[in-house]
């Protein structure tokens, strides 16, 4: 992901980092399948938690066109979409993963697109 500036999510006594990036898979083939990846760290914890959104049918991640910036993730079925550069997502996500019970004691990769409709639950109750 390139040069990593991470940010800081104070979330009670607890400090998480946190790094928005793009990637794609590479093989003999050339370059393709992009995805937009939220890496989480937690503070004294020797883990972390990559949440990825691969590009698929209906799922849309940032592709150097006009109409997708950096961060930006949408399922198109119902718009749903969500800016990763936001503090108040990276928080929701990160509810979301600890009420999933991970612990950051270990590296985890998460499908971001299983955990979207709970973020978008943690987004609206934020905003009562």
């Amino acid at each position: 992901m390139g040069r990593r500036r991470y940010r800081r999510l104070l979330v009670g006594a607890d400090t998480y980092r946190w790094v928005v990036g793009h990637q794609h898979e590479r093989d003999e083939e050339g370059i393709h399948g992009c995805r937009e990846v939220l890496l989480l760290s937690k503070d004294g914890r020797p883990g972390n938690i990559n949440v990825v959104f691969r590009e698929g049918p209906g799922r849309i991640v940032p592709d150097g066109g006009p109409y997708t910036h950096s961060g930006s993730v949408c399922r198109a079925e119902d718009e749903s979409m969500l800016n990763l550069h936001k503090p108040s997502v990276v928080r929701a996500l990160v509810d979301v993963v600890v009420e999933r019970g991970e612990d950051f004691g270990s590296r985890v990769e998460l499908d971001g697109w299983t955990v979207i409709d709970a973020v978008y639950a943690r987004l609206r109750a934020a905003e009562r």
